[in-house]
């Protein structure tokens, strides 16, 4: 077994099994290289895993980058498209206005050859006529010198005639049986009369200076006739003043809130060189405002007054420039012809004739000596002491002859009929005669008052539409209207009525169409307070009733031009206490403080339009187009609410998506008070305001309201009493407030009666005569003594 064993063994030769192990020692040294191969490509493929998964991300950002520039250069393309097609579009309109001038220049330099040849033809002919002129000239100054002989000769007849017995005794006579009708009625005046029997009136005093007929764009007279309501009488009123001998004059038609079948007659003389003509939309009671425009517009060196139902003689104006130059007279004054048609109760007869003697101060005393209609005087005179009087509705010309007596003027007397005056049953002295001595005793306490003329104002405002802005200006434009002052509105834009505010009274007018005779202008707005520079005005107010450059997006061109406006150099006056202490803080200005009020005869509480339910009313009210208003803010916070929703917008509409069950657009500022009566509740979310209105106009119609406490809301608002107050912009606070509201009504009724309390405190006269005091300082000049 064993030998059988040790034959099954091989026998491996050795050079064999050396070559086996160094084959088996490759292999396994192979294998090894093999395996560490393996792992460094695992290794290698985990890397590249990895950086193919941030190679994809990378790809992923790439793309996404790409794509944004994708639509970069979209933009980009269709910006330099329509760059491109704008430069097209103003390269064509700038060679269309470069041809245009070309043709201009051609067309021009074609009229100036044709200009110099006319010129050269021109002085030919005007040497020509020069000759023939200078010929005429030398035969007018003999015809001149003949007419000059004639007018002495009829002079001498004239003293002859007045020198004469027969002419005293008839002027005896009819004064004589004056006096003694006078007499009869009245006893007292007879006896004093008879005291002073040596004050009998002149004989007419003959004038023998030439009055010249210079006729140029001055005047040298002016002649005033207020009207109202006259007619075909008026005819003969206007044409009495344009047929007179004397032509170089201005007639000034002032027309106080007169009849349409009154202005058509008017209006026919539009056209006249001598005429001009303003108008009033509504009527003064009596023509002191009227006379006092044509103190302040009259541009000749006298004035001459006359009724619109009296009838001027030829001459009157000829006759008073003799008197008043020869005389040296500041006020004169003549007879006059009564034209009686029966239905006034008077003891003169048609045609009677009147001559009115010399006075003073004294005379004027006692009794109005010289008639209206037949005065002329020199318009620096009248000036000087402030014109007519607005708070002497009746004898109002017979205080300004003793105002000016008072204060030394001269008066005479022209012993000549000068007019003729109508005396009927429409005499608008008939409606005072009952109350003359009130009006009597007031002349006696006012003529020693001397006052300067009321200023000229105008307010110049960015447009005629609806805005709050707008309306504070009407008020202050009609009110001051009501006192006396001479006001007009100018507007930036093109329209020339505000028929959203009731009973607008001021004429409103054009830029281009600005006198140039202003005392004051006001800017109404950041727009005006630049335009302003460019108007005449003798006193500029920048009347600030918000910061407007809130109005506009930070950094606007808009937002810097209205900061910028309050650098201006003018007085300053502002609606809201805010505004006045910015204003000092901010641009160092002392501005007037004159507080809006609330007028009782546009915002009142009445009937609702419709009857109210068992809901409660919520109103908004504010335009919906201008953001800052809050009205996006004020239908999100009632959106959920139990409540029936009104709104009010000047400008846009609720979103269809907005809880809204009645909508008003643009509404007209006398139906306003309609709509607040119909509401319970206010809510006005404005983000910017100066005084804030609406709420106080809730308050007076019997509502009450939710307010952001925005800049303004403090000068009349206290929250918990007369409304409930939120922060801006807290849309959840303005819910929860009207919430709290509608479900308690004995809140919502305690804060209507406090607001209604408030709303009473707040009236426009107050604040006028704060703005009277601004514009009218120092008006008072003082007593004169003589």
């Amino acid at each position: 077994m064993a030998s059988k064993k040790r034959d099954s063994i091989v026998t491996i030769d050795p050079q064999i099994m050396e070559y086996l192990i160094e084959g088996y020692s490759f292999a396994g040294k192979e294998i090894v290289q093999k395996e560490k191969n393996l792992k460094y490509l695992l290794e290698v493929k985990k890397v590249n895993e990895a950086n193919e998964v941030r190679l994809s991300e990378s790809l992923t950002e790439m793309q996404a980058e790409q794509a944004k520039l994708m639509q970069e250069r979209d933009e980009a393309v269709k910006q330099q498209a329509q760059l491109k097609s704008e430069l097209e579009i103003s390269e064509a309109a700038l060679n269309r206005e470069i041809v245009t001038l070309t043709q201009m220049a051609t067309s021009k330099d074609i009229q100036i050859q044709d200009l110099e040849f006319e010129r050269e033809g021109f002085l030919n002919q005007l040497e020509f006529e020069r000759d023939g002129f200078l010929n005429q000239l030398d035969q007018k100054e003999n015809n001149t010198k003949y007419l000059l002989e004639l007018t002495r000769e009829k002079d001498k007849e004239l003293v002859s005639i007045y020198s004469s017995r027969s002419w005293k005794l008839i002027t005896k006579v009819e004064k004589y049986r004056g006096w003694v009708k006078k007499g009869i009625a009245n006893p007292k005046w007879a006896i004093k009369k008879l005291t002073n029997w040596n004050q009998l009136l002149p004989a007419p005093i003959p004038v023998n200076n030439y009055v010249e007929q210079e006729v140029g764009d001055i005047p040298r007279i002016s002649v005033v006739i207020p009207v109202y309501d006259r007619t075909d009488v008026l005819r003969q009123s206007i044409d009495s003043i344009l047929n007179q001998t004397y032509q170089n004059f201005e007639l000034i038609i002032v027309c106080d809130g007169s009849p349409d079948e009154t202005l058509k007659i008017v209006d026919e003389y539009k056209d006249h060189e001598k005429v001009r003509i303003f108008k009033y939309y509504n009527n003064s009671g009596n023509a002191v405002r009227g006379r006092n425009k044509a103190i302040r517009e009259a541009r000749g060196e006298f004035l001459a007054f006359q009724d619109s139902d009296d009838i001027a003689e030829p001459n009157r104006l000829e006759i008073s420039l003799n008197y008043i130059n020869e005389f040296k007279a500041d006020v004169v004054y003549g007879g006059w012809r009564a034209l009686v048609d029966g239905s006034r109760m008077i003891n003169i007869k048609n045609g009677q004739e009147v001559l009115s003697p010399d006075c003073g101060y004294d005379e004027l005393l006692k009794m109005c000596v010289p008639c209206q209609s037949t005065v002329m005087l020199r318009l620096d005179a009248v000036r000087a002491v402030g014109g007519l009087k607005t708070n002497m509705r009746y004898r109002e010309d017979h205080e300004l002859w003793l105002r000016m007596a008072y204060k030394g003027y001269k008066f005479k007397s022209i012993p000549l009929m000068l007019t003729n005056l109508r005396l009927h049953g429409n005499n608008l002295e008939l409606s005072f005669k009952d109350d003359d001595n009130h009006w009597f005793d007031l002349m006696l306490e006012e003529h020693k008052n001397i006052v300067e003329m009321k200023p000229k104002i105008a307010y110049l405002i960015p447009g005629c539409g609806i805005s709050g802005g707008i309306a504070v200006v009407c008020q202050h434009a009609n009110r001051l209207l009501n006192r006396g002052y001479d006001v007009l509105l100018i507007t930036e834009d093109i329209h020339r009525e505000i028929n959203w505010f009731p009973n607008q009274k001021v004429e409103i007018i054009g830029i281009d169409e600005a006198p140039t005779n202003l005392d004051i202008l006001v800017a109404t707005g950041w727009s005006t307070a630049y335009t302003i520079t460019d108007i005449p005005a003798k006193r500029k107010v920048y009347f600030v009733q918000s910061d407007e450059s809130r109005f506009y997006p930070v950094g606007s061109f808009e937002s810097q031009k209205a900061w910028d406006s309050y650098k201006f150099d003018y007085e300053y006056m502002t609606e809201a206490k805010w505004i006045q202490k910015w204003l000092k803080e901010k641009f160092g200005h002392d501005a007037t403080y004159v507080p809006n009020g609330l007028d009782e005869n546009i915002i009142f509480q009445t009937d609702p339009i419709t009857k109210k339910g068992d809901k409660v009313r919520v109103l908004l009210e504010g335009p919906i187009d201008i953001p800052f208003k809050g009205m996006e803010d004020a239908f999100n916070a009632i959106n959920d609410l139990d409540c029936e929703v009104w709104c009010v917008s000047s400008a846009g509409k609720p979103k269809k998506e907005w809880k809204c069950d009645v909508f008003f657009e643009k509404v007209p500022m006398g139906q306003m008070n309609q709509i607040y009566s119909s509401c319970d509740i206010l809510v006005k979310l404005s983000r910017v305001e100066g005084f804030f209105g609406p709420p106080l106009e809730m308050m007076a119609c019997g509502g009450t309201c939710v307010v952001a406490d925005v800049t303004g809301y403090d000068e009349y608002i206290v929250d918990n009493y007369n409304a409930l107050v939120v922060k801006i912009g807290d849309v959840e606070g303005a819910k929860q407030a009207v919430k709290k509201l509608i479900e308690d009504t004995e809140l919502r009724q305690r804060l209507t009666a406090n607001g209604r309390k408030t709303a009473e405190e707040w009236r426009w006269e107050p604040s006028i005569d704060t703005l009277e005091e601004m514009y009218y300082k120092n008006h008072s000049i003082g007593k004169v003594e003589v």
